[in-house]
């Protein structure tokens, strides 16, 4: 009987002691578990990350690539385009047109110059004249009251938006052909402007053209897309 009694109070201490083992068992599966969970979202973590440089690279690329070859920036330097473009205006500019395209009489244009005396710059102009156009500059004979009227292919050109009467027309032949190519460019200021009137200059080559100007973004009171007359 005691021995009885005995195995039949040992019984609990022996379930207990299995339950014991079977807890700490299922502890102890649990930890590594855990640590795989975590490397795991390590993993995920690092697979985020990849993507967002990829597309950070992948950003600069096109900025590069729009900037380059799409559109641009710049500032206005000087008076020649005056009384439409001040010096400090800054406008915006978009290359595709002058390059798979062809500019159209009246458009703004930035042309490459390379400066005899020194290095190249842009300049600021419009499109007078498209290869094949005669472009004739007739003084009104009037030496007192000098004045030069401008006639496109024999047609009389009317350009309301000059501040004054073109009173110069540089050192060219007239009539003058635009050749293949190049285009006849002047400033809206027509006596401070250095253009295509000069021999020094002449037409500009269609790859020295770096684009069209079609927005304006300072200053603020004149925001505004830029309009062909």
């Amino acid at each position: 009987m005691e021995q009885e009694e005995q195995r039949a109070e040992g019984l609990p201490e022996e379930t207990a002691h299995v339950e014991e083992e079977t807890l700490q068992a299922e502890t102890a599966e649990e930890i590594p578990a855990g640590g795989r969970r975590r490397r795991r979202e390590k993993k995920k973590k690092k697979k985020k990350e990849l993507p967002f440089l990829v597309w950070l690279a992948l950003l600069v690329v096109f900025v590069l690539v729009l900037r380059n070859f799409v559109l641009g920036t710049v500032y206005v330097k000087g008076s020649s385009m005056e009384p439409n473009f001040y010096h400090g205006d800054l406008v915006f500019m978009e290359k595709l047109s002058v390059r798979l395209g062809t500019p159209q009489r009246g458009d703004v244009v930035i042309c490459r110059l390379d400066n005899q005396d020194g290095p190249e710059e842009n300049i600021i102009k419009r499109v007078i004249g498209l290869p094949g156009d005669e472009i004739d500059i007739v003084w009104n004979g009037d030496s007192e009251d000098v004045e030069y009227a401008l006639y496109r292919n024999g047609e009389l050109v009317e350009e309301p938006f000059l501040g004054e009467p073109m009173m110069t027309a540089g050192d060219q032949d007239y009539p003058y052909t635009v050749e293949d190519g190049t285009f006849f460019v002047m400033g809206d200021n027509r006596n401070a402007s250095s253009d295509s009137r000069r021999t020094s200059i002449g037409a500009i080559e269609k790859e020295d053209l770096v684009g069209r100007v079609i927005f304006r973004l300072y200053p603020f009171d004149s925001f505004g897309p830029v309009q062909r007359p």
